[in-house]
């Protein structure tokens, strides 16, 4: 058995899989924050990989697996413990889930399969035979979410009290700019634009943890294009790439490094695309209003909310008000609508717009 200890924010969390590709892919996608095999960890996950099409029944999927009812269709509850046999959009992954004592363990059973006929899938095994090696690594990515951030961010969520912004953070001299905004937005790249200058540290450029004051980074590979890149300026200097490419021409980078403690917030500002830059303020209101719309429109979001209720109802566990979160996360900063044009100067908009408003400096060209 492969395995790997990762730790974040407190959470401990050992990864284990018979698949060696995928403790490897795991190793540089989570390589700053892996530690030592302590022992004792929070969270064990565990990859199971068959080759074929899904199982069709629970004691095809677990054997000797024992249940007491069934809340939904596809969810198997007994003591402490769950099967869950239709994953969402990913239901060729299989979970049984067990809570004892503040510890979570997981096992995902994962089917690859190329086609749903046994016959017509070993015929399309022979035939991409030479693929197979990427055609399993395109699925790492998401078996991740499900195997090491769903887990670790429930954690965090239940039993620390802190919730989930589809936002970036960067830390700067006058404390954290949270950059929201709708999936596309340009948020990622504007994120790394501001790391050109080197007293800026990203926490992260997608997902960040907030507990209504304080945000803390939910690290992950950050996926740029070419052009992002381009426009990024010097900030993409202190990425370094991991040889991985995903959908949209979009290769993968991880941060030279990563600012893991919290940062407290002084400024929220709302990412759109537009034909002209500019920014304008925005009350607290508004703002609010915008950072929960980004979160119900980010198919990210809606994955862990949906992840977190299943572990709720094993655990017994509540989540916590993020509404009233959301809305001292906003009272609490300044809060700005940015509009970013195609080709606009983003490490000038980071450094006139965005800098000169958390850290003092005269905010020139603004409109």
């Amino acid at each position: 058995m492969n395995a790997t200890t990762i730790r974040l924010h407190g959470v401990t969390l050992r990864l284990e899989s018979q698949i060696s590709a995928f403790i490897e892919y795991a190793n540089v996608a989570l390589e700053p924050y892996r530690v030592e095999d302590a022992g004792e960890v929070d969270v064990v996950s565990r990859l199971e990989w068959v080759d074929g099409p899904p199982a069709g029944s629970l004691p095809e999927a677990f054997a000797g697996a024992t249940w007491q009812h069934r809340p939904d269709r596809d969810l198997y509850l007994g003591e402490r413990c769950g099967y869950w046999l239709r994953i969402d959009d990913f239901t060729d992954l299989h979970l049984a889930i067990r809570f004892d004592d503040g510890h979570l363990e997981l096992t995902g059973r994962y089917y690859f399969s190329l086609a749903r006929s046994p016959r017509w899938d070993r015929f399309q095994r022979w035939r991409y035979r030479k693929s197979l090696p990427t055609l399993r690594g395109r699925r790492f990515s998401t078996l991740l979410y499900y195997l090491f951030y769903h887990p670790v961010l429930w954690h965090l969520s239940r039993l620390e009290g802190l919730h989930v912004l589809h936002a970036g953070a960067v830390a700067t001299r006058g404390g954290a700019v949270v950059l929201a905004g709708m999936p596309g937005c340009g948020k990622s790249t504007l994120s790394v634009a501001m790391l050109g200058d080197p007293a800026c540290r990203m926490l992260s450029d997608n997902l960040v943890l907030h507990d209504g004051a304080r945000v803390w980074a939910c690290p992950e590979l950050l996926l740029l294009d070419e052009r992002s890149r381009r426009l990024a300026g010097a900030g993409a200097q202190r990425l370094v790439a991991t040889g991985e490419r995903r959908v949209f021409a979009r290769d993968a980078h991880r941060l030279a490094d990563v600012e893991l403690q919290p940062q407290p917030v002084a400024a929220l500002f709302h990412v759109e695309r537009a034909v002209a830059s500019a920014v304008r303020e925005l009350d607290a209101a508004e703002s609010c209003a915008r950072l929960h719309t980004a979160n119900v429109m980010a198919k990210e979001v809606r994955r862990i909310a949906i992840m977190n209720e299943v572990l709720d109802t094993v655990a017994g566990t509540r989540r916590p008000d993020e509404a009233e979160a959301l809305r001292r996360l906003a009272g609490a900063a300044g809060n700005y609508e940015v509009r970013v044009a195609d080709e606009a100067d983003l490490a000038q908009l980071a450094r006139r717009e965005i800098l000169g408003r958390v850290t003092g400096a005269p905010a020139r060209g603004s409109r």
